[in-house]
């Protein structure tokens, strides 16, 4: 759904867009148990949309993948409501305009700042429904004030936290309510003077870490895994996805959305770059001439890590399991978790160590191609 075309010069709206196009498209079909699915976008837009139906923007989106799974639901006897609240302050006639190109939908527009809004949606909302809530500022608000819609039960929130403007203040008092936030992970801790010792990865992944920390202790969430946006011609991070659930089922949909993001971001760094190469060198890169990322990229050796990283960590698991092995279900979870690796190619590289005899799935059928998630795994012993 999402063309690359209308993305020209706007390569981290692409990843973002990719990523939110793949989660609304696996996720929507998951909820509809719950007869009412929300969907939340503090900061609406649009913004430099390029194309001629919203399909560059969040909320152009996300109402389509509404659309689409209320009409598929709808096929098979489930019948859905589909909500929208949308927020905007400097575009709102435009937005209030596109949105009615979605009849199907019913949309809520509100004009003026997400701060002031944020708490008359959140009691709006019905307790029985399912609602996905998109933060997406071009700053750093408080997010303190969106606690109401965060916090809320039933609720999974994609959240944009501008690591860079971060970075560059983390140490500062020019952003007292940032610092006020980050600070209720840990009060006594003090926590700047040991960013201030910090520099590269090391500082990145703190200051997310405390930022993903921060959002988990609001809502109380399960998994606040997150995907790096980078700048586009330079090794260097711009921010930060942070995706809070409190269910399996949810970190399974991340997972699958975020490589897909972190293949395009590959993908179309790697294209920009080599154009710039040729242009100072005269050189190419042979992968990138032939259509192929470079493995060299930053999302391309992500993945490429997180894959390895996260089959070497099952086995280790299994290995160090008792006797009576480990329960795939926690093994998956925690895999996933910790490391960029999808439902997918975990589950083929157990289910190959099990053909292979090197671990036993109990109970496993003989056409099954996957465990199931009440199976243990053991670490097969030799000679048997």
């Amino acid at each position: 759904m999402v063309n690359p075309a209308h993305y020209g010069g706007r390569g981290q709206a692409l990843v973002k867009h990719t990523f939110l196009d793949r989660y609304m498209r696996d996720q929507l079909y998951k909820v509809g148990h719950f007869g009412t699915f929300v969907y939340v976008d503090l900061f609406a837009g649009p913004w430099q949309s390029r194309s001629n139906d919203y399909s560059d923007t969040s909320f152009g989106i996300a109402l389509q993948r509404m659309r689409e799974a209320k009409a598929k639901l709808a096929s098979n006897g489930t019948n859905v409501q589909m909500i929208a609240h949308l927020v905007e302050k400097k575009n709102f006639d435009e937005l209030e305009a596109a949105v009615a190109r979605f009849p199907e939908i019913e949309v809520h527009c509100h004009r003026g700042r997400a701060e002031v809004h944020a708490n008359a949606i959140a009691s709006q909302i019905p307790t029985s429904a399912f609602r996905f809530v998109v933060v997406d500022p071009k700053g750093l608000p408080d997010v303190r004030d969106f606690a109401q819609l965060i916090a809320a039960p039933k609720t999974e929130v994609l959240l944009n936290f501008m690591f860079q403007f971060a970075n560059r203040f983390a140490h500062t008092d020019r952003m007292p309510r940032l610092i006020e936030w980050l600070s209720s992970v840990a009060p006594q801790r003090n926590w700047q003077d040991e960013v201030d010792g910090l520099s590269g990865d090391e500082r990145e992944q703190f200051i997310t870490d405390m930022a993903r920390s921060a959002l988990v202790k609001m809502g109380a969430y399960d998994f606040a895994p997150a995907i790096t946006v980078d700048e586009t011609e330079t090794n260097r991070a711009l921010y930060k996805l942070i995706y809070l659930t409190r269910h399996p089922l949810g970190l399974r949909v991340f997972r699958d959305a975020q490589v897909a993001a972190l293949d395009v971001q590959a993908g179309h760094r790697s294209m920009v770059q080599e154009s710039k190469r040729q242009e100072k060198t005269g050189q190419g890169n042979m992968f990138v001439a032939a259509g192929l990322a470079d493995p060299g990229e930053r999302s391309a050796v992500a993945l490429s890590n997180g894959r390895r990283k996260a089959v070497q960590s099952a086995f280790e698991q299994i290995s160090a399991a008792p006797k009576g092995g480990i329960l795939w279900k926690l093994l998956w979870t925690m895999v996933l978790n910790d490391h960029v690796v999808t439902y997918r190619e975990l589950s083929d590289a157990v289910a190959k160590w099990h053909k292979e005899g090197r671990v036993t799935i109990q109970g496993l059928p003989p056409k099954a191609r996957t465990p199931k998630d009440d199976l243990f795994i053991t670490l097969r012993q030799r000679g048997t």
